[in-house]
């Protein structure tokens, strides 16, 4: 696994386990990615993941991925930024746990940089950043 997640956003500081509840949907999101990793070897991983004694995380769907994203921007912009009060911001592409359709070997991933919605085969490197709610 690769390390280039950002280690301790702001606003994950002040909590511990480093969690950061979204106002917007309420789900609460992991803030330190563990890295890059297959969607399957992420499945495994979120079996095992205890954060503040809670142990049911999982993978994001793609459109709780997407929820991260301030589609205000998108008159501005060609494609949406992360919204700013995110403490994870970063430019990176995410595995979710959505399959692609009758395709069950890919899944679809959220690329932050430029906010693209792809699927890529499971077995491909990824980051990861888990979710509970």
């Amino acid at each position: 696994m690769s390390d280039t997640s950002v280690s301790s956003p702001a606003g994950c500081e002040r909590q511990k386990p480093h969690t950061w509840i979204d106002p917007k949907t309420g789900l609460e999101w992991q803030c330190e990615s563990p890295g890059e990793m297959s969607w399957y070897e992420a499945q495994e991983y979120a079996r095992s993941l205890s954060l503040g004694g809670k142990n049911d995380w999982r993978l994001p769907t793609a459109a709780e991925l997407e929820s991260l994203l301030d589609r205000k921007t998108l008159f501005d912009k060609i494609r949406p930024d992360m919204r700013e009060e995110v403490p994870f911001r970063d430019a990176l592409s995410y595995w979710s746990s959505t399959t692609f359709g009758d395709h069950t070997r890919n899944a679809w991933i959220v690329m932050f940089d430029g906010a693209y919605v792809l699927s890529y085969y499971k077995t491909n490197l990824y980051h990861v950043r888990f979710v509970r709610g």
